[in-house]
Parts: structure tokens; sequence; C-alpha cells
């Protein structure tokens, strides 16, 4: 009877340790931060979720309850909006290759295109901050490690 018992309780215990070390990764984002989108008459501003491991940024805008998704794999892109009306998918691609890009020299802060003028550095109290202009708005970003 105590054989079993402790056979029994062995067997509780390895079960419920082996569950504890399972993790799900559903959502594995590394960095969490906020943004915003300004100009003189329109303000947007929101949430935003980056896994660098994946290349992966989820952005959600305040009041809405859609989530905006952009995977950067193989040099491909994957979202699930369409952005060709904002801008060009060979851009995209190369602001998301800066984005994603670990910057430790000056020369790779700045990113400019057509409209886009962007600087990204480093803050000990923040984290990742991104501020610069696209077309007429001003953008403000700012990552912090989870």
């Amino acid at each position: 009877m105590k054989k079993s018992f402790l056979a029994w309780y062995l067997f509780l215990i390895f079960f419920l340790f082996s569950c504890a070390i399972v993790d799900i990764e559903e959502d594995n984002f590394l960095k969490k931060g906020k943004f915003s989108l300004a100009s003189n008459s329109k303000y947007f501003s929101g949430t935003i979720n980056v896994s660098h491991k994946e290349k992966k940024i989820k952005l959600n805008l305040d009041g809405l309850s859609k989530d905006f998704k952009i995977l950067f794999e193989d040099e491909e892109i994957k979202t699930n909006f369409k952005y060709e009306n904002i801008i060009e998918e060979s851009d995209f691609k190369l602001f998301l290759e800066w984005f994603f890009f670990k910057c430790t020299n000056i020369e790779c802060q700045n990113f400019a295109l057509k409209n886009l003028k962007l600087k990204k550095y480093l803050s000990n109290k923040s984290g990742l901050i991104i501020q610069g202009n696209f077309q007429n708005f001003r953008l403000s970003l700012k990552l912090n490690d989870i």
C-alpha cells in the first residue's frame, strides 16, 4: 500500500513539474512600446510589439480592436493589411531591414527615402527610440525590453 501511494505521489509531482516547464509560445514579443504619428490636423497613437528574433511587428491603434501585423521573413513581407497605397514594397523592405538591423555606429542610425526620414538611437532610460518625418507627419516610437 505504501509503495503504490509513494509511486502515485512521485508520478503526480513529476507530472506537475513537467507541466510547469512546458512553455506555450503564441506571441513571443521581446519589445513593447508606444508610437505616435502627428500632423497639424491629425494625430494617431498606439502600441507596438516587436520580436527581433522572428522579425515580427504588431501594431494596435488606440481605439481600434484590430491588430496590424507585419512579418518579414526571407526577404518576403507578410501583412494582414494592404500597404501598397502608402509605401512601395521595395521601400518597405529597405525600411524593415533597417528597423531590424542592430545599429552600433552613427552611420546606420539614419534612414531616408523619398518622403521618409528617420533616426534611431538607444536611450538608457527609454530603450530604442525612433523619431522622424513621414510625408507631413511627425513620427515618434519608443520600444522597451519586456
